[in-house]
């Protein structure tokens, strides 16, 4: 929902209200005071409370959002903010209509004009006072929280999605470039300053989605950082197919036992339920998968790092990884056709898991 800034419900509900007349036909001044300050009493309170009651009503319970989508909240915004803010808000809505019920009651039931009058001004008072205190900050995060969220990318959340994982600058960004029939989005989420790629293909006439994910770092996911634990949230509740991407060529700033390590540690938490291929980028620059050391590594690529590399290249061999460089389009076509051939085999799985089809499922987009 468009929230209004609080100074806005406030002021405007103070100057409606006061223009609010008694009914037609009402002789007796005492009685057509009653009316008038209880009708001004009763316009004020629902001026505040009616849109604080669509806000906590249009902004989608946690609970009522996919997995994924709520793993992006919490990701995006600190702590229970979420909840905590509407808490704030239905909370100042609940008072403020029982402060405004008890004054339109007594003015009702008045004296005469004059106390009337005195009622209907010290609801006023209490009602604007109570809102500015405990209303206003509330309301205003609220907005704040609003604009924060349709910043976030709309997540296509039952489309069959490739998405390449390794650590930071092994190859994920150009990859998806040569795998996408188009040029690739950038991605922006408030909580990194760095952009995510995302392209998609077409397979059999359905869309597909082709992502770069942030890179990962060896260790426990406790220690993760908000745009590392972006990636493990893809994985977790995305129907993705889980392309694994490492560099050999001593490049990436990773270390080949580190690449391993997060590699051994995603495969064995995801690729039960995941399709998984592992791929060997920048094969130009990788001696033994037949290209040529990068000139600056000359000086410190040692035999160690040589054995490595190869023991490395025919362990992944052996599990099925290909060789591929997206600079020098090698091994791409022949990438792209086993991603389609595992896509077309796990066709059914991919796009049942995490249905969003449930009752009374909410979009984070509808805010």
């Amino acid at each position: 929902p468009n929230v209004s800034p609080a100074d806005d419900i406030i002021t405007s509900g103070l100057k409606r209200a006061s223009r609010v007349t008694p009914t037609k036909g009402l002789r007796d001044p005492t009685l057509k005071e009653r009316n008038r300050s209880a009708k001004q009493l009763d316009f004020l309170t629902t001026a505040l409370c009616k849109p604080l009651g669509e806000y906590v009503k249009g902004f989608p319970r946690l609970e009522r959002l996919h997995p994924f989508e709520r793993a992006l909240l919490e990701l995006t915004l600190k702590d229970d903010k979420y909840e905590a803010t509407l808490r704030q808000v239905d909370n100042a809505r609940k008072a403020m209509l029982s402060i405004g019920k008890q004054h339109a009651g007594k003015a009702a039931k008045a004296k005469g004009p004059k106390d009337a009058v005195a009622i209907r001004e010290a609801g006023f008072e209490e009602l604007e006072k109570y809102f500015l205190r405990n209303g206003k900050k509330p309301v205003d995060e609220l907005k704040e929280i609003a604009k924060t969220l349709r910043r976030l990318p709309v997540a296509e959340l039952e489309t069959p999605t490739v998405a390449l994982v390794g650590a930071p600058n092994v190859g994920k960004s150009s990859l998806v470039r040569v795998l996408s029939s188009g040029t690739p989005e950038v991605q922006n989420y408030p909580f990194t300053t760095r952009g995510i790629k995302m392209g998609h293909f077409f397979l059999d006439d359905k869309r597909h989605i082709v992502t770069d994910t942030p890179g990962l770092l060896w260790r426990p996911d406790e220690d993760r950082n908000k745009i590392e634990k972006l990636a493990i949230a893809t994985l977790e509740h995305l129907p993705t197919c889980v392309v694994f991407v490492f560099d050999l060529s001593g490049l990436c700033g990773t270390s080949v036992e580190d690449q391993l390590s997060i590699r051994n540690d995603l495969k064995l938490r995801f690729a039960h339920r995941r399709p998984w291929l592992d791929v060997m980028s920048k094969s130009e620059l990788v001696p033994t998968l037949g290209g040529v050391l990068c000139a600056d590594l000359e000086s410190t690529w040692s035999e160690t790092d040589e054995t490595l590399a190869k023991v490395t290249a025919a362990f992944l061999a052996s599990e099925g990884a290909l060789a591929v460089s997206a600079e020098e389009d090698v091994g791409v076509t022949e990438l792209r056709r086993v991603i389609e051939k595992t896509l077309i085999k796990h066709r059914d799985t991919l796009e049942t898991v995490e249905s969003t089809n449930g009752p009374g499922y909410q979009p984070i987009s509808s805010v």
